[in-house]
């Protein structure tokens, strides 16, 4: 059904007749049994008739037709065999349709991307779309689709440091640099932000205020907590987490405004 409702997300965008469709990663075939005659798709373990048993990665399509390269990749840790998918597919396509983890919309991770591709249409996955052991299993997923362009994007500048504060270690560091407040990094509640500093230091950030008056450091903790930390925090492939680029770019912008 998935694959179904995404296969026509790209029909409503581009005509199939005028690409030819491959299929990396194919298993039982999923987009393949939707794609016009002539298709491609390969897997290493093909369970479906037509799919080539071959790995991708050694595999390079011509044709006189553009490539659209279309599927839903293995992942890998940090999302680095999504992203090795990715690049090698750009080497031979026009336009790449990818169900991704959600964390491809972090612009640290598009930042390892063929720089030829840009980010055309993007829809969030919601709900339970895929199955585990024969069970519906909500996994945070988005299918983005890419075209190539002979102009290289620009590359994000990803910023983890901001003049106004600094992350600290914990209540512990030395007495000039004690946090102001805690940020909570991982989990259901990524985002709070509190003064309870005996919490996890590995699923915190301690914020240090770099001007010491009492109204510049109410002025900060104050920008912090109206932020929207929670479009970011889903932006992972699994468990909910902000990273600190995330928390200076939201309050960059706050801070202009």
């Amino acid at each position: 059904m998935l694959a179904r409702a995404l296969y026509q997300f790209v029909l409503e965008r581009y005509h199939p007749g005028l690409y030819l469709m491959l299929e990396p990663c194919a298993g039982d075939g999923a987009f393949f049994k939707l794609m016009p005659y002539g298709s491609l798709a390969c897997d290493i373990d093909a369970k479906y008739p037509g799919v080539i048993l071959s790995d991708f990665f050694a595999i390079m399509v011509q044709s006189e037709r553009p490539v659209m390269t279309i599927g839903n990749p293995p992942f890998g840790r940090n999302a680095s065999l999504a992203v090795d998918f990715f690049n090698h597919a750009a080497t031979m396509s026009d336009v790449i349709a990818f169900v991704l983890p959600r964390s491809f919309r972090k612009r640290s991770v598009q930042n390892r991307l063929h720089r030829n591709f840009h980010l055309v249409h993007e829809k969030i996955v919601e709900g339970y779309a895929f199955l585990f052991m024969g069970k519906p299993c909500n996994v945070p997923v988005v299918f983005q689709i890419w075209e190539y362009r002979d102009d290289e994007r620009r590359l994000h500048n990803v910023k983890t440091s901001h003049p106004d504060f600094k992350f600290v270690a914990s209540d512990e560091s030395t007495t000039s640099d004690k946090p102001d407040f805690a940020i909570q990094r991982v989990g259901a509640r990524a985002g709070d932000i509190h003064h309870d500093f005996s919490k996890s230091k590995n699923a915190h950030y301690f914020i240090h205020v770099v001007d010491r008056s009492p109204e510049n450091v109410a002025y900060v903790e104050r920008i912090m907590g109206s932020l929207n930390f929670a479009k970011m925090v889903r932006n992972v492939a699994g468990n909910p987490s902000l990273a600190k680029s995330e928390i200076v770019e939201l309050y960059t912008a706050a801070r202009k405004t």
